[in-house]
């Protein structure tokens, strides 16, 4: 009997309501349409093509970055028990057991970033952290070592600061060019797209490397998880130093790469760069780098007499060239 009454009572609000809900969707309908043709008209409207023109020289200035950014690649460490896995992904298993069909919840991951091990190294990575990767990744306290470190800083450090002015050129040139805030809100892709600024599709991420336990029932799991960040990366390299043994070669007693030696290296030439000498002075969002003048892989030392700042441009030209 309720279920007759309600389905009576949903029908007498259909039959009340639908000239309504036909009113609402005709109006919303003439809505977009409206919208689309007041977008269609500024697209196409003398003030939004001369603002176009005005703005050129900072979009190609945006796009060029932007390629530069699509241009890091990926960061890794090898486990020293990455062999072990190396055809792990040529079979595959199945719980065959009657019994706890549930223990498939926690299933161990094959990766060259996944360290399997048991629980109580799980519990001290946590504590050493350090310790452990370089224990159990390729990662021996060695200058080979040190150097691979310290490059990974750099990469991570200039990505960063890349992004970063990214975002801050694009945030300039939109508030340089103001258009409608129905623009931004409903058309802003488009609008991307007919100012000709091409976003890039950042596929760069941050290192990650875990130890992890699995029980052999698969019904208990542990991870330890450690971020190689560029504040961990500089504090590895601290610990690598101290630990590689003291010997005469300059390369032993060097100072190590990190934000502070950057901005002192920066500060000392006046926010300038050596070769084409633009300046933050000039161009407030002028992207800077610190630049070996010797190449690390060339021997160069992180000294402050074999660094220099560059502009990212000149820094890219340059690449592995001494000045």
């Amino acid at each position: 009997m309720g279920t007759i009454i309600a389905l009576i009572i949903l029908i007498i609000l259909l039959i009340t309501l639908w000239p309504l809900a036909l009113a609402l969707g005709i109006g919303y309908g003439l809505y977009r349409l409206i919208r689309y043709f007041r977008k269609e008209k500024y697209f196409r409207s003398e003030s939004f093509l001369e603002h176009k023109a005005a703005i050129k020289f900072a979009v190609d200035e945006y796009n060029d970055l932007a390629n530069y950014v699509n241009s890091f690649g990926e960061l890794s460490l090898t486990s020293t028990a990455n062999d072990r896995f190396k055809y792990a992904h040529l079979a595959s298993t199945e719980n065959t057991s009657k019994h706890n069909i549930n223990r498939e919840r926690n299933t161990k991951t094959v990766s060259h970033n996944v360290h399997q091990t048991s629980l109580s190294v799980v519990k001290k990575a946590a504590e050493e952290p350090f310790k452990y990767l370089t224990k159990y990744f390729d990662l021996k306290p060695n200058e080979e070592n040190l150097n691979h470190i310290q490059e990974m800083a750099e990469t991570i450090s200039r990505f960063s600061n890349a992004k970063t002015n990214l975002n801050e050129r694009l945030a300039k040139i939109e508030a340089d060019f103001n258009p409608p805030k129905f623009i931004k809100k409903h058309y802003y892709k488009e609008l991307l797209e007919k100012l000709s600024i091409r976003v890039p599709e950042i596929h760069f991420s941050i290192p990650h490397y875990y130890f992890e336990y699995v029980s052999a029932g698969g019904n208990s799991s542990q991870r330890t998880t450690i971020k190689l960040d560029e504040d961990t990366l500089e504090a590895l390299a601290e610990y690598l130093s101290e630990r590689i043994k003291i010997s005469k070669s300059a390369k032993a007693q060097r100072s190590l790469m990190t934000k502070k030696l950057r901005e002192f290296i920066k500060n000392r030439d006046s926010y300038t760069c050596q070769i084409c000498s633009a300046s933050i002075a000039e161009q407030s969002l002028l992207l800077l780098e610190v630049d070996h003048i010797i190449p690390v892989s060339k021997g160069g030392l992180s000294i402050e007499d074999n660094l220099q700042t560059l502009c990212w441009k000149c820094n890219r030209s340059k690449s592995n060239k001494t000045a």
